[in-house]
C-alpha cells in the first residue's frame, strides 16, 4: 500500500490492527488482480488472463490454487461477502484488460461499481460495519474510482483506455492529448462533470459512516477526504496545468485533510440535482451481489 496507494495507506494507519491487517491483504489481492489485466510486463494477455482466472478459482475455492487467493478468500467468505461479489470484482478487471472505449453514464458507473463499488462490499466486514452500510460502502467505492479515473485519463489512453463515456461529446484523442487551449478547456469540462459525480457518490457515502465501529471509522472519513482532496486539486489547477502531469496530494496537503476530519470540518457536499441513488445506483440493482437494499 505504501508503494501504489499512497492515499489510502496514510488511511489505513488509523485502523485497528486486525482490520488494517485484513485490508492490506484484500488490497495485495486487488492490486495483483489489477497488475494482471494492466500490466503487459507480466506476460502475454492469455498467460495473464489465465493467472487472473487462477487467483479468482482460488479465491472462491480457498482449498487449491494461489495461497494469496486462498488467504483473501477464506478471510472474505468467513466474513459474509458473497461469492457473487468477488465473482464482479474479478470479471471487471478480465473485461478491462482489453482497449476500450465507455460510451454511456451507466456503462462507466457499472465499471465503475465492478472495479471498486465491489471492493467497498468487501471492506464493509473487515471494518466491522453492520449490513446496512452496505450501500453506503459501494458508493464510496464507486466515488474513489471516478476520481482515479479523472486522475488517469492520460496514464490509460496510453493503454487504449478511455472511461469518459462517448456520450459526454469529447473524443477519446482529445481528451488524452488537446491541440490548442480551446480544446483543453473543452477536455476539462468533461473531467470536471466527472469530478462533480465523483462528489454526489461522496456525499451520499457519509451518510453510513456511523455504521462502522468508532475505532476504524476515522481511517474511511480520512481515505474518503484524501480521495476526493485529489479532485478538487485537479478543479483547482485548472485545465491550464491537467495535461502537464498526474496530479497528486503533498504531504502537508494530506495532514491538512486529516486534521479536517479530526475536527469534523470535512463534510462533502453534493453536486446533485437528483437523488443519486435513486438514479445512478438503482439501475445496478440487477447485478448479482449488488446491495439489495437500494
Amino acid at each position: 500500500m505504501d508503494a501504489h496507494a499512497r492515499s489510502f495507506s496514510w488511511a489505513a494507519r488509523f485502523l485497528l490492527p486486525e482490520a488494517r491487517r485484513d485490508a492490506a491483504q484484500l488490497y495485495a489481492f486487488a492490486r495483483l488482480a489489477d497488475d494482471l489485466a494492466d500490466e503487459e510486463a507480466l506476460g502475454e494477455w492469455a498467460d495473464r488472463m489465465a493467472q487472473l482466472q487462477a487467483l479468482e478459482s482460488s479465491a472462491l475455492n480457498p482449498d487449491t490454487g494461489i495461497e494469496l487467493g486462498h488467504q483473501v478468500g477464506k478471510m472474505l467468505l468467513s466474513k459474509g461477502v458473497s461469492a457473487a461479489v468477488i465473482r464482479n470484482f474479478m470479471d471487471c478487471l478480465s473485461q478491462d484488460a482489453n482497449p476500450r472505449r465507455i460510451q454511456t453514464t451507466e456503462e462507466l458507473l457499472q465499471f465503475a461499481y465492478g472495479a471498486a463499488g465491489t471492493v467497498g462490499q468487501m471492506m464493509c466486514p473487515i471494518l466491522g460495519a453492520a449490513s446496512k452500510a452496505q450501500p453506503y460502502a459501494t458508493a464510496l467505492g464507486v466515488g474513489m474510482q471516478l476520481t482515479n479515473i479523472a486522475r488517469d485519463v492520460v496514464e490509460d489512453a496510453a493503454r487504449g483506455r478511455c472511461y469518459i463515456p462517448a456520450q459526454w461529446g469529447v473524443s477519446a484523442e482529445a481528451l488524452h492529448a488537446p491541440h490548442s487551449p480551446a480544446q483543453a478547456a473543452q477536455s476539462f469540462t468533461a473531467i470536471q462533470k466527472l469530478l462533480n459525480l465523483a462528489d454526489d457518490f461522496y456525499a451520499y457515502s457519509q451518510q453510513g459512516f456511523d455504521h462502522i465501529p468508532a475505532g476504524n471509522r476515522r481511517a474511511i472519513r480520512i481515505a474518503a477526504a484524501l480521495y476526493r482532496g485529489i479532485g478538487q486539486k485537479i478543479l483547482g489547477l485548472g485545465a491550464a496545468h491537467y495535461w502537464r502531469g498526474r496530479t497528486s496530494l503533498g504531504r502537508f496537503e494530506k495532514i491538512k485533510l486529516i486534521v479536517a476530519c479530526y475536527t469534523g470540518a470535512n463534510k462533502f457536499p453534493s453536486t446533485a440535482v437528483r437523488d443519486v441513488v435513486g438514479n445512478d445506483l438503482k439501475h445496478l440493482a440487477l447485478i448479482p451481489g449488488f446491495p439489495a437494499s437500494v
